[in-house]
């Protein structure tokens, strides 16, 4: 039984590298044939139907019920801010370097869990921040001269998404993971429809394949919320943490084959740097837990 929970698990991690790697492509190849809210938008609203369905089998009558309000206006607020940032430094950076961007969330975790949690982050756990630090230097690559101001957002979605876990953390998980998804993804799609009829941003795309794309984005969106939520369900978080940085290589090897993106050796080691400082930060909480957890369990008694 184990042995089956840990390899679905696996399965839903898998799935959602995948998925996120769709997402990334589905953004980049679409470009700037439309505005950035039209893209949000797609990506908002087309993710809704599954979720909704998800949610009445799961919940019923009260897939719209949510306990922590608090919990939900912060999931929307940094969700919607990580979103937006993260679309935008795919259309602006290669595909590789925008994903290696946003996945140093992690570190931005461990900087920030002092100020919002008031953890107490060791030696190790810092150095590891240090050398992570040092790895998005050089993805930003401002050695050989390729630094583009553009990296902003990618480290801004990065820090939002980080901000966001750590709120989220604080607050607890007072609800149905399913039902506050539909809330973020069904207010931020009447939020952009609002914010486009306003600017007077096109919905209806003429081009039929830019639209086939943005359709995919948000049904895409929808099963990558799914796969991850069933992924931390099934395995141990660390086990999922490690696992989804294989997105940043194989981005890397999308974007080349399908958009002929290429990365420069500053990029690469920088990537590495990044996955690897990232992975010791989850090893080092993975092992902080497991410690906290065995202090507070019972004694056995002596028989």
């Amino acid at each position: 039984m184990s042995f089956n929970r840990s390899a679905i698990g696996i399965l839903m991690t898998l799935l959602t590298i995948m998925f996120g790697v769709i997402t990334g492509l589905c953004v980049r190849s679409v470009g700037d044939a439309v505005p950035l809210i039209t893209v949000l938008l797609y990506r908002f609203v087309c993710s809704i139907p599954l979720l909704l369905l998800l949610a009445l089998a799961v919940r019923g009558r009260q897939f719209l019920q949510v306990n922590a309000r608090r919990t939900l206006m912060v999931r929307i607020a940094f969700g919607c801010a990580a979103m937006t940032l993260w679309f935008t430094s795919l259309r602006l950076l290669p595909l590789g370097q925008a994903t290696a961007l946003f996945q140093s969330s992690v570190i931005f975790v461990t900087v920030f869990s002092p100020l919002l949690l008031g953890e107490r982050i060791g030696i190790y756990r810092w150095s590891a921040v240090v050398t992570g630090m040092i790895g998005i230097v050089l993805l930003t690559n401002p050695v050989d001269g390729g630094f583009s101001f553009n990296v902003v957002f990618g480290i801004g979605g990065a820090m939002a998404g980080a901000a966001l876990s750590i709120l989220l953390r604080r607050l607890g998980k007072a609800d149905n993971p399913f039902s506050l998804a539909l809330w973020y993804n069904g207010t931020g799609g009447i939020l952009l429809t609002m914010l486009a009829l306003t600017v007077g941003v096109p919905m209806i795309v003429p081009d039929q394949t830019v639209m086939v794309t943005l359709v995919l984005l948000g049904v895409v969106a929808s099963g990558l919320q799914l796969c991850i939520t069933t992924a931390y369900k099934f395995s141990e978080a660390v086990v999922v943490a490690s696992l989804r940085y294989m997105q940043i290589p194989l981005a890397a090897l999308v974007a080349y084959l399908a958009l002929g993106e290429t990365v420069t050796l500053s990029e690469v080691a920088g990537g590495v740097v990044v996955i690897g400082s990232c992975l010791f930060i989850v090893w080092r909480e993975m092992k902080r837990s497991r410690v906290a957890t065995s202090a507070s369990a019972p004694a056995d008694p002596v028989s």
